[in-house]
């Protein structure tokens, strides 16, 4: 899956994408950005409503990418 902001590609694959749903799901962010959980569930589950592409803002690619950098779920509770 590509998360992207149309300047900025970050390719991630089926475990990236559990982890940061996982992440996501703890932050204060969960509620507001569910449709980017729901895409990245979609994707790690292999449903068939998966997309290989995700179009988001600078400010939600920029948060994936400090959820990515944090290691495990625990640590993103403060975010």
């Amino acid at each position: 899956m590509i998360l992207t902001d149309e300047k900025n590609p970050v390719a991630i694959d089926e475990k990236d994408a559990r982890d940061l749903e996982l992440k996501l799901n703890v932050t204060s962010k969960a509620a507001d950005w569910k449709t980017i959980g729901d895409a990245l569930f979609a994707f790690h589950s292999n449903r068939g409503n998966a997309v290989n592409r995700l179009v988001i803002t600078t400010e939600q690619l920029e948060f994936m990418k400090l959820l990515m950098r944090r290691m495990g779920w625990e640590a993103c509770k403060d975010l």
